[in-house]
């Protein structure tokens, strides 16, 4: 459908060519020292819009993680809510990882804050109490919102639930995720007419977990694929469940202090790196898109795009 996260995403894809997310996590220290002027909240923004500036002709999506902004008190929640305007007048989707869920009327609150108050594309999502999204969130997934639940996660941590073996069909957890995540998505689709959709999140941390992921929650779940770069997966792991059976590039790969931090500072020798951070930030998406495209055509055997 036109007005779909898939299709506006794969619009994004067809201009950008590209299948990486830049991730804005900021603290007062993600800021380059020589863009601090000594107001917290503008040295984030004004170093936030020129990240979205780079970004914007050279990537798809951007997330924001809701965490780095609530600490900064109500300014940083204002700041958010112009970060995703700013970022939308510059045609970027927007995935907000709040990881939200509950059920009931404060499922509705939570609906109400990500995707009325700051507007996101997409919302990351917390299974655990069951498909409580729907119908809290029905209202928004039928305007072309999407949920992205939780699968198989990115941090090592993870293997301690996630890879639990059920009793009940010897299916480890995160693969009776991936099974919910593809009912649920086929639920939304029919419901809001193709409009609406539900995801999934499968860290690039665990290449063979996410082809399995791939497997059970089908050609049509987009993913959202955390632990690229910073957290030590590499681009073929990150593309491992990306495209489907058909070659449809379905889903983004995140990567967040690897470019807005890594990029222009030198955690070995705790100092900036030469040169000009900005220009660094946009050699780190340039040289991360590369990475992620080869490791595509490797995979697909021809050009992603």
């Amino acid at each position: 459908m036109e007005n779909s996260f898939v299709s506006r995403y794969f619009k994004r894809v067809a201009v950008t060519k590209s299948v990486l997310c830049v991730g804005l996590d900021p603290t007062p220290e993600h800021v380059p020292p020589n863009l601090r002027n000594g107001n917290t909240i503008e040295d984030i923004w004004d170093y936030l819009c020129n990240v979205v500036d780079i970004a914007a002709p050279l990537v798809p999506v951007v997330k924001p993680q809701i965490a780095y902004y609530s600490a900064l008190g109500g300014e940083g929640e204002e700041l958010l809510r112009r970060l995703v305007r700013y970022a939308h007048a510059n045609d970027l989707l927007v995935i907000l990882d709040a990881k939200r869920a509950d059920i009931g009327e404060t499922m509705e609150q939570y609906g109400k804050e990500v995707f009325d108050r700051y507007n996101a594309d997409a919302c990351t999502f917390v299974p655990y109490l069951g498909s409580t999204f729907n119908p809290s969130w029905m209202e928004w997934l039928k305007r072309g919102r999407m949920v992205i639940s939780m699968i198989r996660t990115s941090n090592a941590e993870a293997a301690t639930i996630q890879d639990l073996e059920l009793k009940e069909n010897g299916l480890k957890v995160y693969e009776h995720l991936a099974q919910l995540v593809n009912t649920w998505n086929t639920k939304v689709i029919e419901e809001t007419d193709g409009v609406g959709g539900v995801g999934g999140v499968v860290g690039a941390t665990w290449p063979e977990q996410a082809r399995r992921c791939r497997e059970l929650a089908g050609d049509n779940v987009f993913f959202l694929i955390p632990g690229y770069g910073a957290q030590g997966g590499g681009a073929d792991g990150a593309v491992a469940g990306l495209p489907n059976s058909r070659g449809e590039l379905m889903g983004v790969v995140n990567s967040s202090r690897g470019i807005t931090l890594q990029s222009w500072w030198d955690k070995e020798k705790k100092q900036p790196r030469e040169g000009d951070a900005l220009e660094l930030v946009e050699g780190a998406i340039k040289a991360a898109n590369a990475d992620l495209n080869a490791a595509l055509e490797r995979k697909l055997g021809k050009s992603p795009y």
